[in-house]
């Protein structure tokens, strides 16, 4: 019972120790909260300064890639309309070169012998149209194809070679015209896809200053957060000192009656020895004298043996 009193009693003892630990440190926890508010406090116009410059480069970043998708929009406008001259004169070229083979493969067979014959002379007909070939020539020209090659005359012959040149000098212009445009529509596809690149990398840099805005926004609101925190914190400084040292007082009085109380008590009754318990007087019953029988004879020696042992 006294190590188990003994025991209550340190754990108390400590239980009073720690609580006057807390009571001397009150000040302290004040200046630290007040601390811990000017700190927040002083953090946040950096925070608010950082979400300023933070919008500055977005609004940069925004208005670069404005500018950065009005010149690829020209730059590739310019190439599709320079693509559309290239690819007509790519065509009208190879449609001359189709005109040519059609005439040297009617030069060895009649248009009428065959329906391959009869395109390639309807495609002549139409070729000569487009690109207004002499009338005169073409009808001759036309005429001629449908004859046989061996029964072709003198003048059929020059003029197919009239009409052969007209083609070939057709064709040599549009070739020629399409090596001009050759070289400036690779400058204008190479002038779009640099525009279309510097555009990506502008709305890659615009997203990734939005990013920036929102995090710089989100550290200014944790900010805030973490003032209105700290001034709630310095505002609950004196009920939490109360708290604790009504809880000092408490463990301290505890602490008192339980030394006064049980542990002063055992400490008083531990030494005393209790008293010895009163003996019973047993009252014996003697008989009479008379019926009392006497006692036998002893010889002498046998006394005497008796005595010794």
């Amino acid at each position: 019972v006294g190590d188990l009193l003994q025991t209550i009693s340190v754990a108390t003892q400590q239980a009073v120790e720690e609580a006057q630990g807390q009571v001397d440190g009150v000040d302290a926890d004040r200046a630290a909260r007040h601390a811990a508010l000017a700190a927040a406090q002083d953090a946040l116009p950096t925070l608010q300064a950082a979400v300023a410059a933070r919008q500055d480069i977005e609004a940069a970043a925004k208005a670069t890639l404005s500018e950065a998708n009005g010149k690829a929009a020209v730059a590739t406008e310019a190439e599709s309309s320079g693509k559309f001259s290239y690819d007509e004169a790519a065509a009208q070229v190879a449609e001359l070169l189709a005109a040519l083979e059609a005439l040297a493969a009617l030069k060895g067979a009649s248009a009428d012998s065959s329906k391959e014959g009869k395109a390639q002379h309807k495609q002549l007909a139409h070729v000569s149209h487009k690109y207004a070939l002499d009338t005169t020539l073409v009808e001759a020209v036309l005429k001629v194809l449908r004859k046989e090659p061996d029964a072709l005359q003198s003048f059929d012959v020059v003029s197919l070679g009239i009409f052969e040149e007209s083609l070939s000098k057709l064709l040599k212009d549009f070739e020629e015209r399409l090596q001009l445009h050759k070289a400036p529509q690779a400058e204008k596809a190479a002038a779009a896809r640099a525009a279309t690149e510097a555009a990506e990398a502008a709305e890659g840099a615009c997203g990734e200053s939005e990013a920036a805005v929102k995090a710089a926004k989100e550290a200014e609101r944790a900010g805030a957060q973490a003032i209105k925190a700290a001034q709630k914190h310095v505002g609950k400084w004196l009920h939490d000192t109360k708290v604790v040292m009504d809880g000092f007082d408490a463990k301290k009085q505890a602490l008192e009656a339980f030394r006064e109380g049980p542990l002063k008590l055992f400490d008083e009754l531990k030494d005393l020895q209790p008293e010895p318990e009163p003996v019973e007087e047993v009252e014996t019953e003697m008989p009479p004298a008379s019926d009392v029988a006497p006692a036998p004879a002893v010889a002498e020696g046998d006394a005497l043996a008796a005595a010794t042992a």
